[in-house]
């Protein structure tokens, strides 16, 4: 019996994993949405209203500090401190704008697919080529953008199935099936509805590389698009599915472990110490009046007339009558518990709740960088890798001729801008001790110059500003001499 939407027993096994560090880093809406599931309910036997609006104020106290999410975002932001290295053939000079058919850039993409591996260690990435109709490509097309190669990005929980297979000397994908869900229109064409369908990319017997659908129906799920073998740029079959796995230690079929789970695991851990501290502050936190010694009578006046609190409301009491304010002793428990999970998040990689204080050398701090990213460097090096990979694919899908590279950045120390350093190197390039373009490329790095220009738009610029880089040809400042630059 077919059944396409068979999964992975590996996949199953990861999917709480998953789920926990997706929804932590999306924050406090999320995780208190999920109610009993993150923060069980203290008496979870009463079924009564007055226990689940009780709960309902358990959660709403608790305090969900999203420590997980921020070291994502300030990960991702390491790696794009610097500009990421593109080279691709003049046919594929649009990925630096749109690599998907949806307006959005490479550097937009591999930015959240580095998120996506820190979260679940695992993504995906589908090069494919979208034509008007298959088989009748025109060059028109192509250039006008209706049909040109893209690389379409998939989460964990979209590839629910996948094998290999010996081909040779080496282990190639035979089977990869991605999970899509996708909005169409309903029948009045203002709303939309969720349909989920299923692509299949497999190696068929003879080794050509086809691509199938399915659509999923109430009772099962039934092929939609048969099968049909996409062509390269030589208007030939391929010999390898297109499909590239990544990873958070390698980009092979495996599940890699996710790099955020503990630090999201400790995370729930400081939310549900946080609603038990909060309940507490709440319902012993206030100070509490007292009075003792007092008879029925006196006790009956003093409701009748009111107690009232402040220094121009003094309390009348009877003879060896006393009164106080009774305030509850600080509950440290859940406070401690909080604060040690606090060093355990900063431990795992949370720089961004709390920095060290002690005084370090400058080896000590650039030891403790690499440490600390050692992580985000594997992942940084894989996801250079299968873009590079995915890049040379849609070369072969247009048939273009030429070198592709996707390098992100490495070097996650703060990148600075020394003015003496500056100054020695503008000196070296009106020297001519120094290319210009080694000058431009460093002024690149440091967002000084926007990464997207090249050294020929540079130098036009230059060319028509009448000011150049503030020096005139005969200028003072470079000793009549005409600048290099």
């Amino acid at each position: 019996m077919t059944d396409v939407t068979f999964t992975r027993p590996e996949y199953l096994a990861a999917r709480y994993r998953w789920r926990l560090v997706r929804d932590v880093c999306k924050g406090s809406e999320t995780i208190k949405a999920a109610g009993d599931y993150y923060l069980p309910r203290p008496n979870a036997s009463d079924k009564s209203q007055d226990n689940k609006d009780r709960y309902e104020a358990y959660k709403k106290r608790a305090v969900f500090y999203n420590a997980t999410g921020r070291t994502k975002h300030s990960l991702v932001g390491a790696v794009f401190r610097t500009w990421p290295t593109l080279t691709v053939p003049a046919a594929l000079d649009y990925v630096s704008k749109d690599i998907d058919g949806q307006g959005v850039s490479i550097y937009q993409q591999s930015q959240s697919v580095i998120g996506h591996l820190l979260e679940a260690g695992r993504h995906g990435l589908l090069v494919d080529y979208a034509a008007v109709e298959p088989g009748t490509v025109s060059r028109a097309d192509e250039l006008s953008g209706r049909a040109r190669a893209s690389v379409v990005s998939y989460p964990a929980e979209a590839i629910i199935n996948w094998k290999t297979r010996q081909v040779g000397g080496q282990h190639l994908l035979s089977l990869v099936v991605l999970r899509e869900e996708v909005d169409v229109d309903t029948e009045d064409g203002f709303g939309s509805e969720q349909i989920v369908q299923y692509r299949v990319l497999r190696l068929d017997a003879a080794g050509i590389y086809t691509q199938e659908m399915w659509k999923e129906t109430s009772s099962k799920a039934e092929m939609s698009v048969s099968p049909f073998a996409p062509l390269n740029g030589g208007g030939l079959p391929w010999r390898v599915i297109p499909f590239q796995f990544l990873g958070s230690e390698n980009n092979d079929t495996s599940i890699d472990d996710a790099p955020l789970y503990d630090m999201a695991e400790v995370n729930i851990g400081h939310y549900r110490n946080s609603a038990d501290y909060e309940e507490a502050a709440y319902l012993v936190g206030q100070p509490q009046p007292w009075m003792a010694g007092l008879d029925e009578q006196w006790r009956d006046h003093m409701e009748s007339q009111g107690v009232f609190l402040g220094s121009r409301a003094p309390w009348i009491l009877p003879v060896n009558g006393s009164c106080g304010v009774w305030q509850a002793q600080p509950n440290t428990v859940a406070k401690e518990a909080m604060d040690a999970k606090k060093e355990d998040m900063v431990s795992l990689g949370a720089r961004l709740i709390e920095r060290g204080s002690a005084v370090k050398t400058a080896t000590q701090a650039d030891n403790d960088s690499a440490a600390e990213h050692s992580v985000l460097s594997l992942v940084v090096s894989n996801v250079s890798e299968g873009y590079s990979q995915c890049l040379a694919w849609m070369a072969e899908y247009v048939g273009a001729v030429g070198e592709t590279l996707y390098k992100l950045n490495q070097d996650f120390s703060q990148v600075s801008l020394d003015a003496a350093l500056l100054a020695a190197l503008f000196n070296a390039v009106q020297g001519g001790r120094l290319p210009a373009s080694d000058f431009w490329q460093y002024l690149r790095d440091r967002g000084v110059i926007d990464p997207e220009k090249t050294d020929d738009d540079i130098r036009g610029e230059l060319e028509e500003s009448t000011a150049g880089l503030g020096l005139d040809d005969e200028g003072e400042g470079n000793g009549g001499k005409p600048s290099t630059i």
